[in-house]
Order: structure tokens, then sequence, then C-alpha cells
């Protein structure tokens, strides 16, 4: 049984020492830029909830005021 994994760790050396071809590298940019395009609209996804968040903290923010306290001498 051990034996099996041992072709299949050959095979796979083998490959890697093979140089990549023409269709595998068109694949594998494709599958880079589509990773890269997914990476993109999380990152401008998440920039969207902060401002969103940012912009809700801003309208529940209050200014001081000042007390009542001083206009009554105490």
């Amino acid at each position: 049984m051990l034996t099996t994994f041992y072709y299949i760790d050959l095979y796979n050396k083998q490959q890697q020492n093979q140089p990549e071809t023409e269709r595998e590298y068109f694949l594998r940019m494709a599958r880079e830029m589509e990773q890269a395009r997914i990476i993109e609209k999380r990152q401008t996804r998440k920039e969207n909830i902060k401002a969103i968040f940012a912009a809700a903290l801003k309208l529940f923010k209050t200014k001081p005021v000042q007390s009542t306290n001083s206009a009554y001498g105490h």
C-alpha cells in the first residue's frame, strides 16, 4: 500500500519538473485575476460598511451642553 503513495509522489515530482504549458499559464492567470477581483470587491465592501458606520456614529454624537448650574450661580 505504501508503494502506491510512492508512485504518486514520484509522478507529482515529475510533473513539477515540467515547464508550464501556455494553456496552464492562461488558466492560472485567469484564476489569479478572478481572486484579485474578489479581494478588491471585499475591500470596497468593507470600506463602504465602515463609512456607513462612521456616518451613523456622527448622527448619534451630541455636543456638550453647558450645564444649567452655572446659569443659576451654583
